[in-house]
């Protein structure tokens, strides 16, 4: 008797496959050698995990550049803001701007790169989680963690939208990996005598500075920090807390622009700011309990997809070790450390976002919903804890049930989100963000300047959704000027529309109000007025009429616009 029987080429035991045909047994050999991975190799788990990253990247981009044919309207915002780099914007700061300007740089003013850099951001900071649970996990339940976070509707449905949420999350998920590490390194450092860590601690100022220089949410993530490190026994030595001064010296420091431009004269973001702690940026009429029982119902929906696929992930690993062996060799059995000190450090920094967002809603912060975007990133870390580590259950054969069930889900969420924002809006004549017409709305509007004019078309003045999507599709790339609004549109110098020239657009539907008083100005200035229709939908004759005003105010200076 072959005493090898059952075992891989590397000495694992392989699961046992039922007896059938030549075609049969063909097939098995090729999963077989499919799934003849180590899972306790961290080389190969590495590459595992890095090409579920790959796959979750590349699938979200191309069926969002496929089914839409507009972003969502944060993407066409950062496409406008990122007309020039500013020290900050009039709602936001600056750096996820500067992210979508660096894309742009290398691939193009398109809509796809919009997809692609906000995608980034998501495996990017799955990926820094994914260093965090390999210090609590083993190498396999590591890469369980990372399938089941990106799941979450904030890191797939969402995570094609480049706004200041999404482009939060690798920051966040950076900052988190370099402190971990920093306590770690400074506490065996502290433990054998040695010095204050410099380097470990700049690199975690500068990550606190890329959240802060994100949105301001990222004061939570600081707090919930601060409150981790005062408890953690590590940090009970001056030299650590040396370290945590650098830290904040440096993010000081690299954040100090964006301060400066915050309190300047006029400046609008913290009016901004301090509406949306009020409240007043949203439409809703909720009182208070109800506005903060809203926000958890709103994040329990945006968790749900991994809920259900962790509920799904238990029913296969049930059906599955009820028909494995019951002696499992004992290198293949997976088990589950929940000793390492570095799991109070993944419950602080999955529960701690959460519960002081709502403290804060409890005494009178009106909670917007998106605010707790990057609250998650431990979400399926977090989920392991309730993944089954007993006999019968082999790391292996949880790898294939968290492929199966993750590869399914993705799909099924990113086909789902293809289908409705692209066939059947149009098979149902609505006329939504995803299906306007950009592209051929800026050919028209391109038709029009050439009629009118001898120059290239270098401003359109409009508000950011309407004008920014003609800006990204017309062959002219103008610049967008925000509402006819100079502290909106920083890009936009003196003199620029009487030297160039410009073309005003209007969303027909939004005659029936008073345009606001710097677009009126224009159009009563405009030497030509006219109407582009056209049908909204990709299904003639099905859906809503789109009706935009245009109004024409010719170049006076030509010589002095930029190339």
């Amino acid at each position: 008797m072959d005493g090898n029987k059952g075992l891989t080429a590397s000495g694992s035991r392989a699961e046992p496959w039922p007896e059938g045909g030549a075609g049969q047994q063909s097939f098995k050999v090729t999963l077989l050698r499919f799934w003849r991975l180590d899972t306790g190799d961290a080389a190969q788990m590495q590459w595992l995990t890095l090409a579920f990253l790959a796959f979750h990247l590349l699938l979200w981009t191309l069926l969002a550049t496929l089914s839409h044919r507009a972003p969502p309207w944060d993407n066409i915002e950062q496409l406008v803001w990122m007309q020039s780099l500013e020290w900050g914007y009039y709602k936001h700061p600056p750096f996820p701007t500067w992210w979508v300007h660096g894309w742009t740089e290398l691939l193009g003013r398109k809509m796809w790169v919009t997809f692609f850099a906000a995608q980034l951001s998501v495996v990017l900071m799955q990926f820094f989680i994914w260093r965090i649970a390999l210090m609590v996990t083993t190498p396999a339940r590591a890469f369980v963690s990372v399938v089941l976070s990106s799941l979450l509707v904030y890191h797939g449905i969402h995570g094609i939208m480049a706004n200041h949420n999404t482009l939060q999350l690798m920051p966040v998920g950076l900052l988190l990996w370099l402190s971990l590490g920093a306590v770690r390194a400074q506490g065996a450092a502290v433990a054998g005598g040695g010095r204050v860590l410099w380097w470990r601690w700049a690199l975690v100022g500068t990550a606190a500075a890329l959240c802060l220089l994100s949105k301001y949410s990222a004061l939570v993530w600081l707090a919930v920090i601060g409150l981790w490190l005062v408890q953690d026994r590590r940090m009970w030595s001056w030299r650590a807390w040396v370290g945590v001064a650098l830290a904040v010296a440096v993010c000081v420091l690299l954040v100090s622009p964006h301060i400066s431009w915050l309190v300047q004269d006029g400046s609008p973001g913290l009016s901004y700011a301090g509406k949306a702690m009020q409240g007043k940026n949203d439409h809703d009429n909720l009182g208070h309990w109800a506005r903060l029982a809203n926000f958890w119902v709103v994040q329990l929906g945006r968790v749900l997809p991994l809920l259900l696929g962790l509920g799904a992930l238990l029913l296969v690993l049930k059906r599955a070790t009820r028909k494995a062996e019951l002696q499992t060799h004992s290198s293949e059995l997976d088990t589950c450390p929940r000793a390492s000190s570095e799991w109070r450090f993944v419950l602080f920094m999955g529960l701690g976002p959460m519960l002081l967002t709502t403290v804060l809603g409890v005494f009178g912060v009106r909670l917007g919903s998106a605010w707790a975007a990057t609250y998650f990133v431990m979400a399926g870390v977090l989920a392991l804890l309730w993944v089954p580590s007993k006999p019968g259950l082999s790391s292996a054969l949880l790898l294939r049930s968290v492929l199966w069930v993750g590869i399914v889900a993705e799909l099924v969420l990113a086909l789902g989100l293809a289908l409705g924002a692209g066939w059947l809006a149009d098979l149902s004549g609505r006329g939504a963000r995803s299906n306007f017409p950009a592209a051929k709305l800026a050919r028209q509007l391109d038709e029009v300047w050439r009629q009118h004019a001898k120059t290239p078309l270098r401003v359109v003045v409009g508000e950011t959704w309407l004008a920014g999507n003609v800006s990204v599709r017309s062959k002219f790339q103008p610049l967008v000027y925000l509402d006819a609004d100079p502290q909106k549109s920083p890009w936009i110098k003196p003199h620029m529309l009487e030297d160039c020239g410009a073309l005003v657009l209007v969303d027909g539907r939004d005659l029936a109000e008073p345009l606001q008083p710097g677009v009126q100005a224009l159009v009563d200035k405009a030497e030509a007025r006219g109407f582009v229709k056209l049908h909204w939908t990709r299904i003639a004759n099905r859906g809503p009429q789109l009706e935009v005003m245009w109004a024409y105010l010719p170049a006076r200076n030509p010589a002095a616009c930029p190339p």
